[in-house]
């Protein structure tokens, strides 16, 4: 039993420093990104991803929250090794109806404009890994 929990936490000791040793981007990295410019309509746009992904996307209620320029950064151990993606945020909470006819209530999703492209990082923002650029 003793040797189980050792292992056990060496195996949460060596996940934990794998995910501290991600370096953000530096000041200058920051202030040198290109951002690009948000669409008009990426209010559009953001309404147009729910619509193949809600159960039922005709009962969607949005509320937009102010956009701002931000990054997102993928973990150490994504495909990408921590790519970091510069753009403009825009945060945005969803309630809509579910297979039983009810509303879930509001659901919080981020999405990112860079490029000239929208990435969904609902997931990176719950923890932690979008950044407003002050």
């Amino acid at each position: 039993m003793k040797k189980i929990a050792i292992v056990g936490v060496i195996l949460a000791s060596l996940a934990m420093s794998g995910c501290s040793s991600q370096q953000p981007p530096s000041q200058a990295q920051i202030s040198s990104a290109s951002y690009g410019e948000l669409p008009k309509d990426y209010q559009e746009k953001i309404k147009n991803y729910f619509n193949s992904t809600l159960k039922d996307p005709y009962s969607a209620q949005y509320k937009f929250m102010p956009t701002f320029k931000g990054y997102s950064q993928d973990g150490q151990w994504s495909p990408s090794g921590g790519k970091v993606t510069f753009g403009w945020v825009s945060p945005v909470l969803v309630n809509a109806k579910n297979s039983y006819g009810g509303y879930t209530g509001d659901q919080k999703y981020v999405f990112i404009f860079s490029g000239g492209e929208m990435y969904d990082v609902t997931a990176m923002s719950q923890f932690g890994m979008v950044h407003p650029v002050k």
